[in-house]
């Protein structure tokens, strides 16, 4: 009797992209919740009932799966932004940061461990702070347009660091999270007085 052929391997079956869709977006909620330090691909396995096996093929490590999870995420763009004034769109692109948007929940969680990862910090430049500071060049290159700033002001190049640094460095250190009133503090306080010097008194931002 003839020997039947060898059969081929089984391939393990891919997920499906809805399933693909719910790892990743429970990753982000995990970042948000844990930080990347603490988060681990088991607590990604237990809450969407998984194997870690199954991550680990997929994904290799933590590092790519966190990677994959911010670069699938939907992100609102700001680019948008014109309120007419420039408190007005300040404002409103800081508040871009409180929003309940998956990402900016995980940036804090995830600006630790980019300070020694070099992966991480490409990708959170390329995923958050580009485009936010393309939103900001926007905004102030209107805010000159309408002669709110002078063009030759210093403080054009630092508006980015003096907005979102503070922010950034908040729970390093008080160990709590940056609050909307923070983000309105440094804009009434800091930036509006640094960014207007010199223009007549009365004029609106």
């Amino acid at each position: 009797m003839p020997t039947p052929p060898a059969q081929p391997p089984s391939r393990r079956s891919r997920l499906s992209p809805e399933r693909e869709r719910e790892l990743l977006e429970v990753t982000l909620e995990l970042l948000a919740e844990l930080g990347y330090d603490r988060m681990t691909m088991a607590d990604v396995a237990k809450r969407t009932k998984c194997s870690t096996a199954t991550l680990y093929r997929q994904w290799e490590n933590k590092q790519r799966l966190v990677i994959t999870a911010l670069k699938a995420a939907p992100r609102r763009t700001f680019v948008e932004i014109d309120t007419g004034s420039l408190r007005g769109d300040l404002r409103e692109l800081s508040r871009g940061v409180f929003r309940h948007d998956p990402v900016m929940r995980s940036f804090i969680g995830i600006w630790n461990a980019v300070m020694q990862d070099g992966l991480l910090m490409r990708a959170l430049r390329e995923i958050i702070i580009e485009p936010e500071m393309h939103a900001l060049r926007h905004v102030l290159r209107r805010s000159v347009e309408r002669g709110e700033i002078s063009p030759d002001n210093p403080a054009l190049g630092l508006v980015g660091q003096t907005l979102f640094g503070p922010l950034i460095l908040q729970n390093l250190f008080t160990g709590e999270r940056p609050t909307p009133e923070l983000s309105e503090d440094i804009i009434n306080a800091v930036l509006l007085p640094a960014l207007t010097a010199g223009r007549p008194a009365g004029d609106p931002t």
